[in-house]
């Protein structure tokens, strides 16, 4: 759990070298401390780990502090997220409200309250004159997210505190139950969500949840009856503190930190049920996880709450796959989403670079990091909206990256555009900048001095040209018409006297000029 009174998260992310960052990527953070309830922001992740601020997250004027966040894949232009408040007793049983954020505006609209799970049964624990029995419903307005059909998975708790009124310590939580709730965001009637009692039989899980149970159990021990929090110690932590759905097993999974476990819940819409494993290879930090989120190859990312590293992380095992990103948002609590098609891109590309050599056009590349990358395509256009490809490279797939070289034979005369295609091997591209090149090709003519007639290598080769041969005087003395299709053509100059002449040749928009010499 995201920290039953939601800890400040440090949610931070940025570039690195060694991985992408999905794309189609956002985040809700509030800057630290927790307990200034600075407002949330709303912003787009890049995929170098680099934020675009889209605004401060707002229903109307008012600011809010949200969490939880979630998608639904048929609304494109929303996130939802539960709004969170500072932690007293009264708000334990205050239900968060659902809201729908525009990713446009960063405006938010109050969907209603998110009510809690049915409440605890009659307490098992002691009673009498010395205790006060509380029972307690509440939904953690930390953990949320959205599946692949249009519903938000929220996680919910009731138990009761049977107070001892003059030895708080010898206080106890009972009957003590974790609930997944499921809101049906699309069509949308109510944010009250059908609460389904999670199965913790699993003998891990249910270490797991005793473990949580027992720590909060401490901390209420230490705050007034009074309703205010007057509580120093440390606040109750481990648990499941946030969870994703994995779209290709329709489970919900979790990374517990404080120790390294992983859990799934499957059954989410029917009878849940929770499994706890231990990862071979677990995450290099023992912390609580303060958010997670996928990609559309199953990746599954766990951003450490404290220092705010994300990690990736196998979506069946919880192990750890080696990639890591640091940090550049800075100490903040809040949440991460990506819609179904995010994608970590394949290729991470430092450099793309067009030039002018001689009669052609040297390419060159580089990139800092190749996984599951395909191919490269060099691509070029006279006009950058229609384009077509003059080089296939393959991709080595080198994970720190390599220098890869192309070169256009036949480039186009005067102004052209290229761009670099990166295909990944499930068909995904993403593209370059574009680079603009000047290029002075001209026709080439041979033999020259020419005997009889020349052969006029065009400089766009495939594209229809008009050709013009001009005397010394400036007389037009041939003209031909060359259709669309030949590289090149025949110029018959065997009726015409010797001398010094100008091929002047139309094609693509631009004119270029060649002197050739004809002898008799």
């Amino acid at each position: 759990m995201k920290r039953l009174v939601l800890l400040c998260l440090s949610s931070l992310l940025a570039w690195s070298a060694q991985a992408q960052f999905p794309s189609n990527s956002f985040a809700v953070r509030s800057a630290c401390p927790g307990s200034a309830n600075n407002p949330s922001t709303l912003e787009s992740i890049n995929v170098d780990g680099s934020l675009t601020l889209i605004g401060t997250v707002s229903d109307g004027n008012a600011p809010l502090v949200l969490n939880a966040l979630g998608n639904d894949q048929q609304d494109r232009a929303n996130l939802y997220a539960m709004n969170v408040a500072p932690f007293t007793l009264a708000g334990i049983v205050t239900p968060p409200n659902l809201y729908k954020v525009s990713l446009t505006t960063a405006q938010a609209t109050n969907l209603g309250p998110v009510t809690g799970p049915p409440p605890a049964p009659a307490t098992t624990g002691p009673t009498g004159i010395l205790y006060l029995t509380l029972t307690y419903n509440q939904t953690l307005n930390f953990i949320g997210d959205g599946d692949n059909s249009s519903s938000y998975f929220v996680g919910g708790v009731s138990f009761n505190y049977n107070r001892n009124i003059f030895f708080p310590s010898a206080s106890t939580i009972t009957d003590f139950r974790f609930y997944v709730g499921q809101v049906k965001l699309t069509p949308f009637t109510t944010a009250t969500p059908i609460w389904r009692l999670l199965d913790v039989s699993d003998p891990a899980t249910a270490t797991l949840i005793n473990t949580f149970r027992l720590q909060t159990q401490a901390y209420l021990n230490n705050i007034t009856l009074l309703g205010q929090n007057n509580n120093t110690g440390p606040l109750p932590s481990g648990g499941i503190q946030d969870w994703v759905f994995d779209p290709f097993s329709g489970n919900l999974v979790s990374y517990i930190g404080q120790d390294h476990k992983f859990l799934s819940i499957s059954g989410i819409s029917s009878s849940p049920v929770a499994v706890t494993t231990t990862p071979t290879t677990p995450l290099p930090a023992t912390q609580d996880i303060g958010a997670m989120f996928s990609d559309r190859q199953g990746g599954i990312y766990a951003v450490t709450a404290d220092v705010g590293t994300i990690y990736k992380i196998d979506r069946l095992t919880g192990n750890w796959t080696g990639k890591t990103y640091g940090s550049a948002l800075g100490c903040s609590r809040g949440d991460a989403v990506s819609f179904a098609d995010a994608l970590p891109l394949p290729v991470t590309l430092t450099r793309f670079e067009a030039a002018a050599a001689g009669a052609t056009v040297r390419l060159s590349w580089a990139t800092a990091s190749e996984e599951r990358a395909s191919h490269f395509e060099v691509e070029r256009s006279a006009t950058a909206t229609a384009w077509s490809s003059v080089a296939r490279v393959a991709a080595g797939n080198q994970a720190t990256g390599q220098q890869y070289a192309a070169t256009d034979a036949h480039p186009l005369p005067g102004v052209a555009y290229y761009r670099l295609a990166m295909h990944d091997r499930d068909g995904t591209v993403t593209y370059s900048s574009i680079q603009m090149v000047r290029s002075a090709a001209t026709a080439t003519v041979y033999p020259n001095p020419v005997r009889g007639a020349a052969q006029v290598q065009l400089p766009a080769p495939g594209q229809a040209a008009t050709l013009e041969l001009v005397s010394t005087r400036g007389e037009v003395v041939r003209r031909l018409a060359a259709p669309a299709g030949p590289a090149s053509l025949e110029l018959p100059m065997a009726d015409l006297p010797a001398g010094l002449y100008l091929l002047r040749v139309q094609q693509a928009g631009t004119t270029t000029t060649t002197r050739l010499t004809l002898e008799n």
